[in-house]
């Protein structure tokens, strides 16, 4: 899976939005996140297509959540903003010069794929935008209750100590 700029971006608005109550112009989004003005009307408008945010006109018009930051996953988001998450968006791009892999009947790489993905749609599906909202401490424990790291078990023989290595 491939973080393209539209969904970085698109994210990033997005939390633009849900940390205002009021209605946020893309005038104003655009000089915070330093994107230009154009670029965040065509972010909004796939998020308003999606219907996770709606637009208002007049004088005190601009953008805000269409539903509560707690009900928006960011696997919505991401959907919204493209995000390819099925195995034969990655195995289609990989067939070499052949019209389909020749690998496809027998194939041990795809359910490794199958698997990361998987646990990424799973962990974007359970991580609410209102997560985002707070300290990166408090993202990386919802991280953590949605799918528990593994414990490290790869220890480069770079990172250990002169006094590690002796033991070796």
């Amino acid at each position: 899976m491939k973080i393209s700029a539209v969904e970085e971006y698109g994210l990033r608005c997005l939390l633009h939005v849900a940390r205002h109550e009021d209605a946020t112009a893309a005038s104003s989004i655009a000089e915070s996140e330093g994107i230009s003005i154009p670029y965040v009307q065509k972010l909004l408008r796939l998020l308003t297509n999606a219907n996770l945010v709606q637009s208002q006109r007049g004088v005190n018009g601009g953008f805000k959540l269409a539903k509560p930051s707690q009900s928006i996953s960011i696997g919505e988001v991401m959907r919204a903003l493209g995000t390819e998450t099925s195995v034969e968006s990655t195995c289609d791009k990989h067939s070499g010069q052949l019209e389909s892999c020749c690998h496809a009947n027998q194939c041990t790489i795809r359910p490794v794929w199958m698997h990361i993905i998987k646990l990424v749609v799973h962990t974007l599906d359970n991580l609410p935008l209102s997560a985002l909202l707070g300290s990166p401490d408090s993202v990386t424990k919802e991280l953590d209750a949605i799918v528990t790291p593994p414990v490290q078990t790869f220890c480069p023989v770079s990172a250990l100590t002169v006094a590690n290595r002796s033991n070796l």
